[in-house]
C-alpha cells in the first residue's frame, strides 16, 4: 500500500553537452518505495495492455496540456 502524500526533493539538475538533463532527487526510504511500487505497477499495466510505455506517458502529457488548455482544438 502507497503511503501518500510522500515528497520527492529535485535536489540537482545537471545538463549535459548533448542537451540532456541529469536529476538527483532526495526522498525517504518510505517515499523511494512507493516510487519503485507505482513504477512497476506502471510497466505492468502497459505490459498487460500491450501499450508502448512511451506512448502512455506521451497521452498523459497530452492529457495536462488539454487540462490546461494547450491541447489540439
Amino acid at each position: 500500500m502507497i503511503d501518500e502524500p510522500f515528497y520527492i526533493c529535485v535536489e540537482e539538475v545537471k545538463e549535459n553537452e548533448d542537451g540532456s538533463a541529469t536529476y538527483t532527487f532526495n526522498m525517504d526510504e518510505s517515499a523511494a518505495k512507493d516510487v519503485a511500487q507505482i513504477g512497476l505497477k506502471f510497466i505492468l499495466y502497459c505490459g498487460i495492455t500491450q501499450v508502448d510505455m512511451k506512448d502512455a506517458f506521451d497521452w498523459i502529457l497530452e492529457q495536462g496540456k488539454n487540462k490546461m488548455g494547450e491541447g489540439d482544438k
